[in-house]
């Protein structure tokens, strides 16, 4: 009797733990069900809400603010349509911006308008024409905030023979004696190395050769290859005179230095410049300053440029002071 009631006991323990898991087993279950509902329940109303945000009071100020600047935007651009500057690179005009938000948008559209013109206006251009502008850059890389000399010659086109040799009768001989092609053509003055004085030459620059000739004649008087010339000096101020600096020792160098005075100054150093670069692979010194030394036969000699009152009118006026000093009085 004794064993058949721990049997029921233990049957009846047995079956309150299997009842008490499988109640826990629903329990646990009923709640995920409604976790699930929950979590169901709220994501539908989520899209709906979201459905139907835009109809909402709430959401009615960002909608009419969006617009209201769409169409703002929208606006710009059209105005901007029918104000656009012209295609020259050179115009800075540029409408004027009308809202303060867009001050940058208006910024960069002024930058990307001005590059696309420069690119249109680049496209067009010729090979000679680029050749223009090639050496009208170099000028300006040269002589820009160095020359006073250099603003009135920006807008003078780069012609290089001012003189034509070949249809000149009187210049036959001078044009039978020359087998390359002439660069530059133009009568200069030549300043005297004893007493300052002037003497009209003609300036010939051809690919190897810097050639002087006598403007009457036409007979050379002198022939320097770039390879002998080492430098070209000049003033700061507004004037023409320039400096022709040889090589020591070199056939060319047997008077010495030239100094010259152009009308076409920095067309002249230019190509100069850019000829000697081209035929040695050297870049020829320019030695911008209001005092320099120039050889002249045997002596070392200082062409200084001098503010002056001048009784040629605007001319400026060269004189031989001593053995060691040449003075220049620019107006």
């Amino acid at each position: 009797a004794r064993n058949k009631l721990a049997i029921a006991v233990i049957w009846a323990c047995w079956l309150g733990f299997k009842a008490r898991r499988e109640l826990k087993r629903l329990k646990e279950e009923a709640r995920r069900k409604h976790a699930v509902a929950v979590i169901w329940a709220y994501w539908l109303g989520l899209k709906v809400r979201r459905e139907y945000r835009k109809f909402f009071r709430a959401n009615a100020g960002r909608r009419i603010y969006e617009f209201i600047l769409q169409k703002i935007m929208q606006k710009y651009f059209l105005e901007m349509k029918n104000k656009m500057p012209s295609l020259s690179p050179i115009d800075k005009n540029w409408p004027a911006r009308p809202y303060l938000f867009l001050d940058a948008t208006h910024k960069e559209l002024k930058r990307i308008f001005h590059l696309w013109r420069c690119k249109k206006y680049r496209d067009g251009f010729t090979d000679q024409k680029k050749a223009v502008y090639e050496e009208k850059l170099e000028a300006s890389e040269l002589f820009k905030d160095k020359k006073a000399l250099y603003p009135a010659s920006v807008g003078q086109p780069f012609q290089g023979a001012y003189l034509e040799i070949s249809k000149n009768p009187k210049y036959k001989k001078l044009k039978d004696a020359m087998e390359e092609k002439v660069i530059i053509a133009e009568v200069v003055n030549k300043i005297n190395r004893a007493n300052g004085k002037c003497t009209t030459r003609i300036f010939l620059l051809t690919k190897n050769h810097v050639l002087l000739a006598d403007q009457k004649s036409g007979h050379i008087k002198s022939e320097l290859p770039l390879e002998d010339v080492t430098k070209v000096s000049m003033s700061s101020q507004n004037d023409g005179f320039f400096a022709v600096h040889l090589r020591e020792g070199s056939g060319a160098a047997g008077k010495g230095d030239f100094l010259f005075r152009s009308d076409h100054l920095i067309e002249m150093a230019t190509k100069l410049y850019r000829t000697t670069l081209s035929q040695t692979n050297q870049k020829l010194d320019i030695e911008i300053s209001d005092e320099f030394l120039v050889q002249f036969r045997q002596d070392k000699v200082c062409v200084k440029f001098v503010r002056g009152n001048q009784k040629n009118g605007n001319a400026p006026t060269c004189k031989r002071k001593n053995n060691r000093l040449l003075e220049v009085a620019v107006p």
